[in-house]
Formats: structure tokens, C-alpha cells, sequence
């Protein structure tokens, strides 16, 4: 098979929505063997262009082909059935049936005329070995964590034998062990002539697996490169139109003696045991380490939503006891967790309602909504997180994950909080909108609110933390100054459980 097959080729392809043009004139090619890196900031037309070629959207004009020939999908289906899967990062389980059958929907064996239930997780089964995963096909799908979810929509997609396969941010739930894992099963894919399209805001994902890098702006074709032959800093830099030079604020010239937060001893069940920890007023401390080390349930002990079943936690000096989050908010704690789809927002609401979902109080008056006044405050968050919207009456789920996250900041912004603590904070974000985290993040400790940040992104962990704890099996294994931190010292305390704190050192 040549290695320049084109299986799949959108030609000269525009979109418009209400007399909006989202795409204008991009042409691509799908070759057999070869990854695509598809990048852009979020509203470049990314998702546009590949729902086109894989049948959700049809074009305003140009051409799809597959294998030379012009086709004209009328949906998903179709395309799906002359092989080009599509793994949304909007994922389409269906949250009560079982992951074996959630991976062969629309292909489930039979026996006798009815689904062999048997057979039918015996294949999936096999599917996600095939893949290199292992999760238990009959666990019910609501029931997973967001990782095995998103292996899940892999595995389905794959139990087609595709020709294309799309990936959009398919590593923005996955861990780093899972994410090598489906980098290799790429590889091996893509030696088998199999064409790859990689949506994605993280270089690494890009760099380790992809061919050729396109990246669109506003709806354009705007560069494209061999991999190889590019850097990170030049395709930021084409994607957000200017100079591509700092990704992370300076740190804070001077820090407060002051400790905000203070664990001793605290343990959650069996998942953290003995965990000490000192946050400084207006400091970033980071949490580190291999997902499923029991960052998660540490963050959501320190919110109220998992008790801690021992230890000491302190607020200023303080003893407190944080048993729910209506407690959490009282200590004006604020925080944003890891899926901020169930947990951060309420999707069908509109984006006024949802930054406003907490402080209803400052907007109304003897129980009336004063609408100047919702107005004023929705407004000024919009305008401080640079949120896009069409409206602030427009429902949330509409919007790109960079503005739902900046919507999540927002609404916990407004409670004014001391305590900020934030679980994988620009999971599935745009680069640009992660500028504009990092940038509030350094911003909120200079008025001296204490951020922690659980984050499995060892880039970013580096550069917005002050200092860095590291957790190893519910211990913590390590804690370093962050203007002393490598990689190489986070993945030694991340894969080892020898305790070594290398906080000494000078401020920088």
C-alpha cells in the first residue's frame, strides 16, 4: 500500500451558519498511514471541518471525497459505514447500558433473532485488549470515571475497522500511562494504513504521534508543516496570530509567611493516608503525580464532598471542619473539579445563569431579580475572563470548552474567595484560553487568594507553582521548590515511593 494513498479529501470546503462563516475554503487530505495534527484555537473550525468530512455536517460548499470519488454523506452513519469514525470529545454514550455494549451499538451479534449478550462482550472484550485497555465490559457506563469513559468512545469507534479515524482531544481524560498507550496503538494503526486525524491543544499528544501539522484560524487555512520540521512555540504562535513567548506568568517577586491551609495527618479512607500540607496566602501550591494517586479524592476532601476520616485541617490557624460544600463556601473556599460538564455547570441554563448560580443575593432585592444588576455583574465577568458568547442568555452546552471552563472560574470568582482549588484546570482547553487561566491564576494570588492545583500536566505543573507536592500511592513522596522542579524530579517521586522533600532553596 503506497504511503501516499489519499482515502479520504475535502476540497475547497466552507460552512455557514445564519450568514456566519465558520469555514471558508479549506482543502485536506486523510492519506493512509499518515497522521494529521488538526490545531487552532477553539472556534477555528476544527470540529467543523472534520464533522464535514465524517458526515455530521453538510458542506455550503466544496467536495468530500473517498478514494477519488466525490460522496455527499447524509450522516454520520453513512460515512461510518465506508470507514471514517469519528471520536468526539462530546462523548455519545449511553450512560445506562454496559461498556461492552455502548462499544458495539449498531453492531451487536445475534442468536435466534436476539442480541447475544455473551458473544457480544466477548467481542468488546476483545476490542479493548486490541486497543491495549482493559476495563470491565459489563460495569454500566454512568458508573466510570471520565478516563474509561473516554476509552470507551475509543473503543467504539475502532469496533468498525475504520479506514479514517478521528480523534478530537482524545487524551484530555487520560492519564499519562493511558495516554503512551493509545499513542502506540496509533503507531501500530497507522503501519497497518490506517489514516489519523488528531484534534488537539496538547503539543505533546502532536509531537509524539502525528505526521503533519495543519492549523486553521478563524475558519482558514492559515500553515501547515511536517512535524519534524516545526516547533511548539511556532505553531502557538500560528494558531493565536502574533509571537509565541511566555505560556506561563512569572511568578510572585515575594511570598506571605502566612499558611492559609494546613493538613496534618489527614487521611480519606484508604485512597490518602498521612498527608501533610501547607498552602501560603497567595501562593499556587501544585499537586502532582500519576493520576489515580488520590490527587481526586484528596481535592474533593478539601471541598467537603468526600469527608476525611482523619487528620487536622486548618484555615488561618484554625481547626475547621469541612463536611459538605455548603461549609466549603461559608470558609470562602471555591472550587473547580476535574468534569466540568457534571460537576462545574449546569449545561442547559444560559451562561448568566450559571456565572450567577452563587451569588444570587448580590442581584436581587426583597426576593426580586434586579436585571441592571445582573446585567452589570454578568457583564464584567464576561468581560474579565474574555468569555465568547453570542449572548448571556445563550444555554452553555453550546459553547467550546474554553468558555465553559472560564465560565466555571467565573461563577466561583464571584463569591470571592481566600481559597481557590482547581482539578485539572485546563483539561481540554484551548491554547489561548489556557493563557488566559494561567494569566487569572498568577493574577488571584497578587490579591492574595491561595490556589492549589491538581493537575497530571507535569508542564504545567512546573510553571504555576510555587512550590510542588507529589503523591505516590495516597502519600505524598515529594515536595520541591517550583523554580526547582524538572520533569525528571516530578516522574522520580511520581514512580517511586521513597519520601524526599527538596524544598529548600531560595524563592524564585
Amino acid at each position: 500500500m503506497s504511503e501516499t494513498q489519499i482515502i479520504v479529501e475535502g476540497k475547497a470546503l466552507s460552512k455557514e451558519f445564519n450568514g456566519n462563516t465558520v469555514l471558508k475554503d479549506v482543502s485536506i487530505r486523510c492519506e493512509a498511514g499518515r497522521a494529521v495534527a488538526l490545531v487552532g484555537e477553539n472556534g477555528a473550525g476544527k470540529s467543523t471541518l472534520m464533522n464535514i468530512i465524517s458526515g455530521g455536517l453538510a458542506p455550503t460548499s466544496g467536495t468530500v471525497e473517498v478514494d477519488g470519488s466525490p460522496v455527499r454523506f447524509t450522516s454520520p452513519l453513512q460515512a461510518r459505514d465506508m470507514g471514517i469514525a469519528f471520536v468526539h470529545q462530546e462523548l455519545s454514550l449511553m450512560e445506562e447500558m454496559t461498556v461492552g455494549e455502548n462499544i458495539l451499538l449498531g453492531r451487536e451479534p445475534r442468536r435466534h433473532g436476539l442480541i447475544d449478550q455473551k458473544e457480544l462482550h466477548k467481542q468488546a472484550a476483545a476490542i479493548l485488549a486490541d486497543i491495549g485497555y482493559d476495563i470491565p465490559v459489563h460495569s454500566i457506563v454512568s458508573g466510570l470515571a471520565p478516563s474509561d469513559r473516554q476509552i470507551t468512545e475509543i473503543a467504539k469507534a475502532w469496533a468498525g475497522s475504520p479506514r479514517v479515524i478521528i480523534f478530537d482531544e482524545p487524551t484530555s481524560s487520560l492519564n499519562q500511562a493511558e495516554s503512551q498507550k493509545l499513542f502506540a496503538f496509533i503507531a501500530r494503526i497507522k503501519q497497518a494504513g490506517v489514516a489519523v486525524v488528531m484534534i488537539s491543544h496538547r503539543m505533546d499528544d502532536i509531537f509524539a504521534t502525528c505526521d503533519t501539522a495543519f492549523v486553521l484560524k478563524d475558519g482558514e487555512f492559515v500553515f501547515s508543516s511536517p512535524v519534524a520540521d516545526t516547533t511548539e512555540d511556532e505553531l502557538i504562535s500560528k494558531m493565536v496570530g502574533r509571537e509565541f513567548k511566555n505560556t506561563y506568568p512569572p511568578r510572585n517577586a515575594s511570598r506571605s509567611k502566612d499558611i492559609r491551609v494546613r493538613l496534618r495527618g489527614a487521611c480519606v479512607g484508604a485512597a490518602v493516608r498521612n498527608v501533610d500540607l501547607e498552602v501560603p496566602a497567595g501562593s499556587v501550591v501544585g499537586i502532582g503525580g500519576l493520576e489515580g494517586q488520590g490527587q481526586r479524592e484528596l481535592s474533593r476532601a478539601l471541598f467537603g464532598i468526600d469527608p476525611f476520616t482523619a487528620g487536622t485541617y486548618e484555615i488561618d490557624g484554625e481547626a475547621v471542619r469541612i463536611r459538605t460544600p455548603r461549609d466549603a463556601v461559608r470558609h470562602k473556599i471555591a472550587f473547580v473539579p476535574d468534569d466540568r460538564k457534571a460537576e462545574g455547570l449546569v449545561l442547559p441554563l444560559s451562561v448568566e445563569e450559571n456565572i450567577l448560580s452563587l451569588v444570587l443575593g448580590k442581584v436581587s432585592r426583597h426576593g426580586f431579580i434586579r436585571k441592571k444588576a445582573v446585567r452589570e455583574e454578568v457583564d464584567a465577568g464576561v468581560k474579565q475572563l474574555n468569555i465568547k458568547v453570542a449572548s448571556p442568555r445563550q444555554a452553555v452546552q453550546y459553547l467550546s470548552g474554553g468558555n465553559q471552563q472560564k465560565i466555571v472560574f467565573s461563577k466561583w470568582i464571584k463569591t470571592q474567595p481566600r481559597i481557590l482549588y482547581l482539578h485539572e484546570p485546563t483539561r481540554g482547553v484551548d491554547v489561548q484560553s489556557k493563557l488566559e487561566i494561567y494569566a487569572l491564576i498568577r493574577e488571584l494570588t497578587r490579591t492574595g487568594v491561595s490556589v492549589v492545583v491538581f493537575t497530571s500536566d507535569i508542564l504545567e505543573l512546573i510553571g504555576l507553582s510555587d512550590e510542588i507536592y507529589v503523591m505516590y500511592e495516597g502519600e505524598i513522596s515529594g515536595h520541591i521548590n517550583g523554580c526547582d522542579a524538572t520533569e525528571e524530579k516530578i516522574m522520580q517521586f511520581s514512580a517511586h515511593g521513597a519520601k524526599k522533600s527538596e524544598k529548600e532553596g531560595a524563592v524564585c
